[in-house]
């Protein structure tokens, strides 16, 4: 489950993005079941990469991941290690991935 980044708080930045855990990540003795990711900024994508592409050529425009940039991206904005990111269930770093896609699409 994932809670959608559409709340704002009164100065405008979003409310953090929880992902609950279909496959709880084990890191030594502790369990992780969710995610917290913090909205990202300029910076980040700098550091890691836009991690979502639009295709607008064709019909319908198209919208993908750069998996790569999207790991790097869940672990800067959750404050998680890569490593664990990595671990993740493919249904939950989908989860996530389409969670947080909505931050790196244009207004239209």
């Amino acid at each position: 489950m994932v809670d959608e980044p559409e709340a704002k708080k009164p100065n405008g930045a979003y409310e953090p993005i929880v992902v609950v855990l279909r496959k709880p990540v084990m890191i030594g003795d502790e369990e992780i079941k969710q995610l917290t990711f913090r909205e990202p900024t300029a910076a980040d994508i700098e550091r890691c990469g836009n991690p979502v592409n639009i295709d607008f050529f064709g019909e319908t425009p198209k919208m993908s991941f750069d998996a790569k940039s999207m790991s790097a991206m869940m672990s800067a904005l959750s404050g998680v290690a890569p490593p664990i990111i990595k671990r993740l269930n493919t249904r939950d770093w989908n989860s996530a991935a389409w969670g947080l896609a909505s931050f790196f699409l244009p207004d239209m």
